[in-house]
């Protein structure tokens, strides 16, 4: 009991710290985070909504987890916003535009989730600094399995899932199941409410 109880306190100075750091953060009811969670977002805008877990502790979890949950916005203007209900495992978002996470959303460890390229391709820009970065827009009730990599510019539409591993860059319609490198649609999905799938 003792032992819960500091951990929770330990939580609650985290979080403090994070809003006091962060000024135009704002946090749902049930926000929860582990101790290893990192979010690094300066005065820009992140918004979470109610009952998001922001998941790092690989204890109970199914599947290896490389490295912790983590929220960076290091470009002035960047944004990010999570919709109620989201559990993100392990997974790596980066913002230096703009990156939408519907509610509902599901996203498995080792998720890459990055809204520049980090260098131009042309190799004479490479050193010039960062390339132009996209918007990234990941619709409701989506699933995004593990090590999928979603590059900037992307649009996964509602009820959609991400195969493991896929290298995700394009524009996606709802209801369809995404795979490869890089990754197509190999299949339509039948939604019967809004948490089950057929195919």
């Amino acid at each position: 009991m003792l032992r819960k109880m500091i951990k929770l306190t330990i939580l609650k100075v985290k979080v403090f710290r994070i809003k006091r750091e962060s000024p135009n953060m704002v946090f749902g009811k049930n926000f929860k985070l582990d101790f290893s969670t990192e979010i690094n977002v300066g005065a820009n805008k992140l918004i979470i909504g109610d009952n998001v877990y922001l998941r790092s502790q690989r204890e109970g979890y199914h599947a290896g987890m490389p490295f912790p949950a983590a929220i960076l916005i290091d470009k002035n203007g960047g944004e990010c916003s999570i919709g109620d209900n989201c559990r993100i495992n392990g997974a790596y978002i980066h913002a230096q535009e703009k990156i939408h996470i519907g509610r509902n959303t599901l996203i498995a460890a080792g998720v890459n989730i990055i809204d520049s390229n980090g260098h131009n391709i042309i190799s004479s820009d490479r050193t010039k600094g960062r390339d132009k970065p996209k918007e990234i827009f990941i619709g409701d009730n989506v699933w995004i399995g593990l090590n999928a990599i979603i590059l900037k510019g992307t649009v996964i539409g509602s009820n959609s899932v991400v195969a493991a591993g896929s290298v995700v860059k394009g524009n996606f319609p709802d209801n369809v199941l995404i795979q490869g490198n890089p990754a197509v649609i190999v299949k339509k999905l039948e939604v019967k409410n809004e948490n089950c799938y057929s195919s």
